[in-house]
């Protein structure tokens, strides 16, 4: 008979409170990792009244995530925060309105379609080289999530709605500030144990809301212009130039879009695509700073694939970056922008020997059951070499399964082909034309949880690296 979620070991919890003095919004998962090693791979917490389970059995998470949208969903509190907002899209949507949303992302995303694209990533890319070179002949330290963030919402806003924001280059965009404050409010939001902003507007959420409808307001001028060059170039309505276009043809033949939905979708991609895939290589500098070897072998690829040139300047190029392929993916394992995923079943079901009520808040440890699952050998080790079967006499071949950054199953990223183009091209640029090292002055880099995982404290000093 299996056991009830009552049943379940867990930290000791307070009348009321439950574990919620305990848990920073900033640390959730670091405190549940912790717990992981006290409680095992089942387990539970509170946060006031509501109950948590954590699971952190790379079967079990497998199977939940492969039972989506039909068994499982995403917490309903971030689809209530995202509807709060006015910005709902496929991210947040479920059932049959995931379905037809999604359609259109995957088609805008096909890894088909991302040579057409390529051109935005060389042009980011070559921006990017002149910043990080300039800071290099100045010798000073580098926040170099700051740049990479720049980097990626410059490649998403020309691919979501065709407008070049260039933010690597004006400083002071204004676009790009409400976009960072919409993100980390809603990342704070989801984390949240009361919803205090429903009864009270602190400052922070007064100032968020002027964001939201900058944003909002900067998005249906997009799509006027979107409008304006479809009725001009009728050949778009056959191959649109970007995801906006491609939601207002669909909206023009069939109607399958309302401009509330394109306006919540172009906003989830620009979202979606800018932080995931800054942090991402964020993670990955860090890597490679405290990995001189690794960093080396990633300059002599670098080297062999560009030639003279300082950054790829072709799509085939960045295709044959298979060694930083692999540094990206073993980063993106051991320091995943999604370290915990919040799912909720639909209907009861069982999880190993428990018993779980529809609706319970399950809040699966993704990064814990990659680094200390058996799906990896030696898990907690930066091996790169790994996903190029190098040394496998010595290591039996990895379980994919185990591999969970873009999530598993019919709700995997369909972002991921888009995020290894334009992080492959400006890691290469990077360990083509710098040495990297940690800037120690501001203390130990950590792991902060705002709706993604950051470097917070990581600073870089770049030098020009002399080509052999």
């Amino acid at each position: 008979m299996a056991r009830s979620i009552d049943d379940l070991p867990g930290p000791p919890r307070l009348p009321g409170l439950g574990n919620a003095h305990q848990v920073r919004p900033s640390s959730l998962h670091l405190k549940a990792e912790a717990w992981c090693e006290l409680y095992g791979p089942v387990f539970r917490f509170d946060i006031g009244p509501r109950k948590v389970i954590c699971v952190a059995d790379s079967a079990s998470i497998n199977t939940m995530l492969r039972d989506r949208p039909e068994g499982f969903r995403r917490w309903r509190d971030l689809a209530a925060t995202a509807e709060e907002t006015r910005f709902v899209g496929v991210f947040v949507a479920e059932g049959d309105e995931w379905r037809r949303q999604r359609r259109l992302a995957v088609t805008a995303l096909n890894s088909n379609h991302l040579n057409r694209y390529f051109h935005i990533v060389r042009t980011s890319t070559e921006r990017l080289y002149r910043r990080l070179k300039e800071a290099a002949r100045e010798g000073r330290a580098l926040k170099i999530g700051r740049e990479l963030t720049s980097y990626t919402v410059d490649i998403t806003s020309a691919l979501a709605f065709g407008h070049d924001l260039n933010t690597l280059e004006r400083r002071d965009n204004e676009l790009q500030q409400h976009i960072q404050r919409v993100f980390n409010i809603s990342g704070r939001r989801v984390s949240m144990p009361v919803r205090y902003w429903r009864w009270i507007r602190l400052p922070v959420d007064r100032a968020a809301d002027r964001s939201f409808e900058e944003i909002r307001r900067a998005v249906e001028k997009f799509i006027e212009q979107a409008r304006e060059r479809i009725a001009a170039r009728p050949e778009l309505r056959e191959a649109p130039e970007n995801f906006l276009e491609g939601m207002l043809v669909a909206q023009e033949t069939d109607g399958a879009f309302t401009d509330d939905e394109i306006i919540g979708n172009t906003f989830t991609l620009l979202l979606a695509g800018e932080d995931t895939t800054a942090n991402t290589m964020a993670w990955t500098i860090w890597l490679l700073a405290s990995r001189p070897e690794v960093q080396a072998r990633c300059a002599g690829e670098a080297e062999e694939v560009l030639g003279e040139d300082p950054f790829p300047t072709t799509f085939d190029a960045v295709g044959d970056l298979r060694y930083g392929e692999a540094v990206l993916r073993e980063s993106m394992r051991l320091k995943p922008v999604a370290p915990v995923l919040g799912v909720e079943p639909l209907a009861d079901t069982t999880i190993g020997d428990t018993h779980i009520p529809a609706g319970t808040r399950l809040l699966l440890l993704t990064r814990y059951a990659s680094i200390h699952d058996g799906g990896f050998q030696a898990a907690s080790d930066f091996d790169p070499e790994r996903w190029l079967g190098e040394g496998e006499e010595e290591r039996p071949a990895h379980d994919p399964k185990a591999f969970l950054a873009f999530g598993a199953g019919p709700r995997f990223c369909p972002g991921r082909n888009l995020a290894f183009l334009e992080s492959k091209a400006a890691m290469a640029m990077i360990a083509r034309n710098f040495q990297i090292e940690l800037d120690r002055s501001n203390g130990a880099v950590k792991e902060q949880f705002s709706f993604t995982m950051i470097p917070h404290g990581l600073s870089v000093r770049l030098r020009e690296r002399v080509a052999a």
